[in-house]
């Protein structure tokens, strides 16, 4: 597997995919990548990529409305998503992964709806584009995580929707989304929510942690081993509260990791805040011109 944040990005990715299938296409070892932009798919490069064994392709549209991929300044429209897939189908390909996230910032009913049409009329494309005999193989699986702020990132301003509403929000996209070819998988609301108060955590949470390792924490990405209330009792003891971590903060406030730089300045994370707020894309650095952020 070739992992990257965005591996059809790399200039020579052709170059390094070509050259690595003459060293193991006689082995019958594969080469998937995690994740494609839909963008910049280039049905060639997934042609290459799968002369072993064609497995599934898998996309991000992160969210089901533009307005809301406007929000997270995901640059992808509608046609693009559509017409990626229809150019996926049509090579040949019957299984497609669709990775969304819900409890993005401002995301309501409508967004969550815009989900289900999205995966109905990619569903629909792949009934048109497959041969008839083959239509019955068709399988899309879409992948559901919750939308965690992180430090350092325009959104670790943002509230991060409670366990309840995300819980609701699974349960909205479950009802919905039915259709045989299609499954649905999403992640643990609970473990979100730890993910959440560890994203942001301050000073204090070094005691929560020894807590919730003496009370045995300990493999807690492994689901048998994972216990929400180990957490919950770990805060209490310590007189905090998820919500405490998980909250909207103030863009004048001082937060936990204000002394540290990654290089990106603080003022160019409040303009693009900001600038989600308002459903406003900004172009990325392979674009024209310097965005100023303070990393070069």
């Amino acid at each position: 597997s070739l992992a990257s944040l965005s591996s059809s990005d790399h200039e020579n990715i052709k170059e390094i995919v070509q050259t690595a299938m003459v060293e193991l296409e006689s082995a019958r070892v594969a080469i998937s990548l995690p994740s494609l932009r839909m963008d910049n798919f280039s049905l060639d490069l997934a042609k290459e990529i799968q002369r072993v064994k064609r497995t599934g392709l898998t996309f991000a549209p992160e969210a089901g409305t533009q307005r809301l991929r406007d929000v997270i300044n995901k640059n992808l429209t509608e046609e693009e998503i559509l017409s990626t897939v229809k150019a996926a189908f049509e090579g040949g390909w019957e299984k497609i992964k669709l990775y969304f996230m819900i409890g993005l910032p401002t995301e309501g009913t409508r967004d969550l709806e815009g989900i289900v049409d999205l995966v109905e009329k990619i569903h629909r494309i792949g009934k048109d584009s497959l041969p008839k005999r083959k239509a019955h193989r068709l399988k899309i699986s879409v992948s559901l995580s919750s939308f965690v702020p992180k430090a350092h990132t325009p959104f670790q301003w943002a509230e991060q929707v409670s366990l309840a509403e995300i819980e609701e929000k699974q349960d909205y996209l479950k009802r919905r989304l039915t259709m045989r070819a299609v499954s649905l998988k999403w992640h643990d609301a609970k473990m979100s929510a730890v993910e959440g108060l560890l994203a942001r955590g301050d000073r204090r949470l070094s005691a929560v942690l020894l807590r919730a390792f003496e009370k045995g924490a300990k493999f807690d990405s492994w689901k048998e081993l994972f216990s929400f209330n180990l957490w919950q009792e770990a805060l209490e003891e310590e007189g905090l509260s998820f919500e405490d971590y998980l909250r909207k903060r103030d863009l004048g406030e001082i937060l936990p990791w204000s002394h540290l730089s990654t290089g990106v300045s603080e003022e160019f994370l409040k303009t693009e805040y900001l600038l989600a707020g308002e459903g406003r894309l900004s172009q990325g650095c392979l674009g024209p011109g310097c965005k100023r952020c303070g990393l070069c």
